[in-house]
């Protein structure tokens, strides 16, 4: 940003023609309160100016060097103000165009630099507004893509197959079609009870929502354990409960704890392929915070995927496939209800174990 001709011109001319009309008004007052300025006496009473003219010449070039310095410099900061506001008037048309936009702060004008710093806050904040409302827009694009994805699957399904029962009901496949088209209710009431979940796991007043009460951990993950021994026989696989203390008391709300652990574990048996167990464990690991771990020795999750485990919707398989099933959302509903608790909760993963490893407060803040 640059001063050019023609605004120093515009402003010189305005700033002297008002510095002028100051200098009569001063004259003139003085003469109105002096009026032996007007006469003879006041040249006789000025003798002493010319037997010491040189100290009156010095002080009065003095004074009008400084009057015109200042004058000067006050032609430079209307000068500056004029540009900058013409710059601003161009850049608040631009300003959702997407290119960044600054005006320079490395001006000779120390009044200046913070408007031009409270500028650049302003259009930064404008232009950060903007990209947020665009990634919010695609997300919500993304998301109503990916309900009517894993929506319209099983529901032509379940057409099809209720579609076969209504052309021939008296077929012996009657009962399988029908258990058919059950096990896709089920899967699309299932996504559906996912997507209110994580809607309301979201919701700026989840916090509220939340029922803390007193609880046992240890007894929590001991119970869970048990609640999965007919998978465990079915997949072969074991899964136990491992804690640093009989008790582990804390303050939480245990149902929405208990779908935090049931997510976990169920992702273990979908996708710990060749796991031989499933071990949850728990340790205090100072006076207010505990530690669980939901460890599996099953197929590691791939490194470029460790960042994005806990974003709704995504899959760590390439396809959407319904041998897994799943929408998408267990893991963002996790992460939700453990911030709601205040606590946070990551994923280490590499050929010998992969654990989900959640920090919680024993006393959430109020």
């Amino acid at each position: 940003m640059k001063l050019k001709a023609s605004d120093w011109g515009l402003v010189l001319i305005k700033d002297i023609i008002a510095t002028i009309l100051v200098l009569f008004l001063f004259v003139g007052a003085c003469m109105a309160i002096q009026p032996q300025w007007q006469t003879i006496n006041w040249l006789k009473e000025s003798q002493w100016l010319w037997q010491h003219r040189p100290i009156a010449i010095g002080i009065i070039s003095l004074g009008s060097a400084m009057i015109w310095l200042w004058t000067l410099y006050t032609i430079y900061e209307h000068a500056l103000l004029h540009l900058v506001t013409a710059e601003v008037v161009r850049m608040s048309a631009h300003v959702f165009d997407g290119a960044t936009q600054q005006l320079p702060v490395r001006v000779h004008s120390r009044h200046m630099r913070p408007l031009l710093k409270s500028i650049n806050g302003v259009f930064d904040a404008a232009q950060t507004a903007q990209l947020q409302g665009k990634a919010i827009e695609k997300s919500k694009d993304e998301m109503i893509g990916n309900i009517s994805h894993d929506l319209r699957t099983p529901l032509t399904a379940l057409i099809g197959y209720l579609g076969l029962v209504k052309m021939d009901s008296s077929s012996d496949n009657v009962e399988k079609y029908v258990g058919i088209a059950f096990d896709k209710a089920e899967h699309m009431r299932s996504l559906v009870e996912d997507l209110y979940e994580y809607v309301q796991v979201n919701g700026s007043d989840f916090k509220m929502q939340l029922h803390f009460a007193p609880l046992d951990l240890t007894a929590m993950l001991n119970q869970l354990a048990v609640n999965y021994e007919l998978e465990s026989k079915e997949n072969q696989i074991v899964v136990s409960a491992v804690t640093s203390q009989d008790r582990i008391e804390m303050v939480g709300d245990q149902n929405r704890l208990a779908r935090v652990f049931m997510n976990l574990i169920s992702n273990a048996f979908k996708y710990g392929e060749g796991a031989t167990f499933i071990r949850l464990s728990a340790q205090i690991i100072s006076p207010e915070m505990v530690e669980v771990r939901v460890e599996n020795n099953g197929q590691p999750i791939p490194a470029e995927a460790l960042n994005r485990v806990f974003d709704r919707f995504y899959r760590v398989e390439s396809s959407r496939n319904l041998n897994t099933g799943g929408s998408g959302l267990g893991l963002a509903i996790v992460s939700g209800i453990i911030e709601g608790h205040g606590g946070n909760v990551r994923v280490e993963s590499n050929s010998d174990l992969t654990s989900f490893v959640i920090q919680l407060p024993l006393q959430p803040e109020a």
